[in-house]
């Protein structure tokens, strides 16, 4: 139990704790008006002062390492079964931790507590998802702050819930390994999923990881990477390469425009050819014709002027005739000339592709080797991945039955530990039936899904933030009683006045009454922090149970210096 709260601080107000029941009271001041609060009179610092005592890691934006406070020394000490100890740490830029003066540290001070107060060997500790000083001792000394009061099966709104499991399952006497176990195989299931989900998706038919696209595609790369090796191995650079392509793509070009013009004079030629036709077949003869069939008949001297017209225009169609053919003659020139050309400009246009068949350009061999790397590296992925992906979807499926089979081994756990499972059931009820005269119900059993242990609680009443608080309060109970009889008790538990918040002063006086029952005969301490009105709430019975007999000698106030640390920040 904790026999003491001491500090150096000059304005700090020592507590002194006995065994049994000690209520630590907030007593609001006369002048005190209606609005004024007790939030500042250190009833909640003192929760925080013994976990910041206890504490593993520093934490700078505490209360603790505050100007007023910094370099000030708080000392808790113990008393265990007449075996008396103190636990001191100094707030500074390196805490300062000590038992019974000496320096010692935090990490080695938890572990020695670990296996005084619950049993727990550094072997234990050691292992992944086992039960952790810290998370124990925060169900005996819940902080409001952290949402300790909001659920009574978890320590902190932030407890994940394996921890919540492996806790509990500790402390109530079922088998943590369990719900241990079961976080593995959770942590194992996950990986392969995330392992699955990182596969491409070109390697996924219908969802399902398809080896068989994985392996065809790692056949083609063999073949691919191969290829293109001999490709690179056996090219060669061809100097100016890029000029030497420059050339041959305008000789190209210069076949190109005259293929062209040669296209024109054969048209050219062509159309000679029509107008040549056309010349041999023009006389007179029609233009007779047509006075004939007009009926006038031509006189000798008409006759004779047609015989002048039709001399006169067979000259000229000579001299056409022989105008075109000439302009045939040097069409077909050209032609002869521009073929010529061609012959000579393919002949060097060969030369030039011959050469450039020969080898590649540097920057074609840069572009081959930029192909290869992205192939090698493909094919060297996919070697690696699939031997780790072979088994992938196996696992998954083993993986989900080993979860499956460990939540029932969860199940049968409880049903088998028939002694625990039943004492846990009565200590709950019995406690919260003291409370409200009917019992409340405590269900432990396996989860309807994958969470793994599952416990429920429940007391009559409305829904209200006063009857999860009683909830928590007799839950914290069933764990003083259940972990006491298996030694993984600290020997106290410590409330701070949000217990009772929402609660009425008949359940008040009966929660504290059935406290100091319990503590006389579980040879247990229960301190609670409490504010002043909430006493002032009980009827009093003085002949069968007066709280105010178990109030501290120190009193804290609201008033400026009446808090715990005598000062306010």
């Amino acid at each position: 139990m904790i026999t003491e709260v001491s500090s150096d601080l000059e304005t700090f107000k020592p507590l002194r704790f006995g065994p049994g029941l000690n209520i630590l009271l907030a007593e609001r001041h006369k002048k005190s008006g209606d609005r004024d609060t007790r939030n500042g009179t250190g009833k909640t610092s003192f929760i925080e002062l013994v976990h910041f005592v206890l504490s593993d890691k520093r934490n700078g934006g505490d209360d603790f390492h505050k100007p007023d406070l910094i370099g000030s020394n708080f000392v808790c000490r113990f008393s265990d079964h007449g075996n008396e100890y103190e636990i001191s740490r100094k707030s500074g830029p390196a805490d300062e931790t000590r038992k019974d003066g000496v320096l010692v540290s935090p990490s080695d001070l938890r572990k020695e507590l670990a296996q005084k107060w619950f049993g727990l060997n550094s072997e234990v500790l050691s292992e992944k998802y086992a039960p952790k000083f810290g998370a124990l001792l925060s169900y005996f000394i819940r902080k409001e702050r952290n949402g300790g009061f909001a659920n009574p099966t978890l320590n902190a709104s932030t407890q994940s819930g394996w921890d919540s499991q492996v806790c509990l399952s500790y402390l109530l006497g079922f088998d943590w390994r369990l719900p241990q176990q079961l976080q593995v195989k959770k942590d194992q299931k996950k990986d392969a999923d995330t392992l699955y989900k990182m596969i491409k998706s070109g390697y996924l038919s219908d969802g399902e990881l398809d080896l068989n696209k994985m392996q065809a595609r790692l056949d083609f790369l063999d073949r691919e990477v191969e290829r293109k090796r001999d490709e690179i191995a056996s090219a060669q650079v061809v100097d100016g390469y890029r000029e030497q392509e420059a050339t041959a793509n305008d000789l190209t070009a210069q076949i190109r425009s005259l293929n062209e013009a040669n296209l024109s004079d054969l048209d050219l030629i062509e159309s000679i050819d029509t107008a040549i036709s056309e010349v041999a077949d023009a006389n007179v003869a029609g233009v007779k014709s047509l006075y004939h069939q007009a009926g006038v008949f031509f006189g000798d001297q008409v006759r004779k002027r047609l015989e002048q017209v039709e001399e006169f225009h067979n000259k000229v169609a000579q001299n056409r005739s022989s105008h075109l053919r000439r302009e045939k003659q040097l069409a077909q020139q050209r032609l002869s000339d521009r073929r010529n050309e061609i012959l000579r400009i393919q002949g060097a246009l060969s030369e030039k592709l011959s050469l450039l068949r020969s080898g590649i350009a540097i920057e074609r061999l840069t572009y081959l080797q930029s192909e290869l790397n992205g192939l090698e590296a493909e094919q060297a992925d996919l070697r690696q991945q699939i031997p780790r992906f072979r088994n992938v979807s196996d696992d998954r499926r083993r993986l989900k039955r080993d979860i499956d089979d460990l939540i029932d081994a969860i199940g049968d756990d409880v049903l088998e530990r028939e002694d625990q499972r039943r004492s846990a059931l009565n200590i709950f009820a019995s406690t919260s039936q003291y409370l409200y005269d009917e019992p409340g119900s405590l269900i432990i059993g396996r989860s309807k899904g994958v969470g793994g242990m599952s416990i429920e609680t429940d007391i009559v009443g409305k829904k209200s933030g006063g009857k999860t608080h009683m909830q928590v309060f007799c839950f914290d109970w069933l764990l003083a009683e259940a972990s006491q009889r298996q030694d993984r008790f600290p020997g106290f538990v410590i409330h701070d006045s949000h217990v009772f918040d929402g609660v009425d002063g008949r359940q008040i006086r009966l929660a504290l009454e059935l406290a100091q029952k319990k503590c006389v005969d579980l040879g247990i301490q229960y301190i609670v922090a409490m504010n002043s009105d909430d006493l002032d709430k009980i009827e009093w019975d003085t002949d069968h149970f007066d709280p105010r007999d178990f109030v501290l000698d120190t009193v804290l106030t609201d008033e400026p210096d009446g808090g715990l640390f005598g000062i306010r920040f």
